[in-house]
């Protein structure tokens, strides 16, 4: 443990840096924090607002965590005066663990991921900690320790992030796409209904993947004490997945949530068929068929995959149905499909699917569903979403010069013309997001561009989910 220490030696006396781990014997103190059961005495004043003075303002700021690779979470805090980053972590409820080493408190675990006990000895990990600048649009590493690193104004972004294996920090994802999926949450939580669901059986399960994208519970989101969304989707579950496609999304869905799979309904598995290799004779439920598989840890047939690999065209694009000419949604679908199920990056399918998305791409920034439609082929939030997926399963980054429109000039994030900045240009001052600009606020392009900003690709997560018959039989009918 002391090898794995030593580069903080140098730090003797001085505050800790967020990047690196000491290398003194002394005695350990272990601190585990809470928000949410353990609340710290300076958050009293942000509960009682109504005695503050018109001095103390309220401030806001953000909280994110990326846990690995596509695995970032956003949490927003309040606050009337400056903050350090260990109370922002008290604040945002997340549960961690601190270890006293003579220097302050240094941060071994986030939500279990690192090292809670009293050695705080993370193996070749460690947790960096960094500052989101907004001049730059970079994030910029504290060299101070949680305790001392201080945060005075309102939109702060503080960010934590799991280094890789070799002790190197990893920045998480740029902060603007993920404080807009957070207000996109917000205005989503708005929308749901009296039964707890968001309208159809599909935008529900939608929902429930961008809950869980953001490592949210989809129990506690109810409208006056009723039911859930989580409740909502697994009495629509049946309705769902009467089709191959909507099993898929349900797979997906469920195992976002880590919930158990309803009795008596079917799975993705359910609709293969070995004599032909296809879920479905269509690319596009096909594919999210695929996926559903994936996301219950189940293995996909390889004739499945040779059965979509068939199904591109000579443009590199996949179409919804046979006749209807390649689209980008089926392509980010069918290479998200194939990525999860182990087909290689490099491989000449994916290559030339991200080919045909490159030419599909608009002057500014996003994508049209499909390019060549005599319809119109204006940008659209779910098409640009969907893409951004497929480039993330790909290992593409959707802010570089590759997939910005006239290369890398000046900001990009949010005024340059790539995929990220045309979903950040979507938003309404509401956290909504339009279809199509001048279209007003949109629930579906909503609910998908939270899941692409958050930066996942499907599936969401993986699980093998248990039957749940014993639970929820009210809600699943038995055969």
């Amino acid at each position: 443990m002391k090898s794995r220490f030593l580069l903080l030696s140098i730090a003797l006396g001085l505050l800790l840096s967020v990047g690196l781990l000491v290398a003194l014997n002394l005695p350990v103190h272990v601190t585990m924090a809470r928000a949410a059961t353990n609340p710290p005495a300076a958050s009293a004043a942000v509960d009682e607002t109504t005695t503050l003075s018109a001095q103390q303002a309220i401030s806001t700021a953000y909280v994110v965590v990326r846990f690995g690779t596509h695995d970032t979470i956003v949490r927003p805090i309040t606050f009337t005066e400056p903050i350090s980053a260990y109370h922002a972590l008290e604040l945002s409820g997340l549960a961690f663990t601190t270890a006293d080493f003579g220097y302050g408190p240094f941060l071994c675990s986030i939500e279990d991921v690192g090292d809670s006990s009293s050695a705080c000895d993370n193996g070749t990990h460690y947790w960096a900690t960094s500052v989101w600048n907004t001049a730059t649009e970079h994030w910029d590493a504290r060299w101070v320790g949680i305790a001392d690193a201080m945060i005075t104004e309102t939109g702060h972004v503080e960010g934590f992030s799991w280094s890789d294996p070799n002790w190197v920090a990893i920045d998480p994802p740029p902060a603007p796409p993920l404080t807009a999926a957070w207000q996109a949450l917000t205005w989503l939580e708005t929308q749901q209904q009296a039964d707890g669901s968001f309208g159809s059986p599909g935008n529900t399960a939608e929902v429930l993947m961008a809950l869980g994208a953001n490592r949210m519970d989809g129990a506690d989101w109810s409208q006056s004490g009723g039911a859930s969304v989580r409740s909502a989707m697994l009495s629509q579950s049946r309705a769902l997945a009467a089709t191959a496609s909507g099993s898929g999304k349900l797979a997906l869905a469920l195992a976002a949530q880590n919930i158990c799979w309803p009795y008596g309904v079917l799975q993705p598995l359910d609709y293969y068929s070995a004599t032909t290799g296809a879920f479905n004779v269509d690319a596009a439920p096909h594919a999210l068929a695929m996926l559903g598989t994936t996301a219950l840890s189940q293995t996909v047939p390889a004739s499945a995959t040779a059965y979509l690999l068939d199904l591109q065209q000579p443009n590199g694009g996949w179409e919804w149905g046979v006749g209807w000419g390649a689209d980008t949604n089926t392509t980010a679908l069918a290479l998200q499909a194939l990525l999860a199920a182990g087909e290689s990056p490099t491989s000449t399918a994916v290559i030339s699917g991200l080919t045909y998305l490159k030419q599909a791409q608009n002057d500014d920034g996003g994508f049209p569903y499909d390019p060549a439609s005599p319809y119109g082929t204006a940008s659209d939030t779910n098409s640009t979403a969907y893409v951004v997926q497929a480039l993330l399963a790909a290992g593409e980054n959707p802010l570089s010069g590759a997939w910005s429109v006239g290369g890398m000039t000046g900001t990009m994030i949010i005024s340059g013309t790539n995929p990220i900045a045309f979903l950040l240009g979507s938003q309404l001052p509401d956290g909504s997001f339009e279809w199509q600009k001048g279209l007003g606020a949109n629930q579906m392009a909503t609910q998908q561009a939270v899941t692409a900003l958050f930066y996942r690709p499907f599936p969401i997560r993986s699980a093998a989910l248990p039957l749940c018959e014993a639970v929820f039989l009210p809600f699943v009918a038995r055969d």
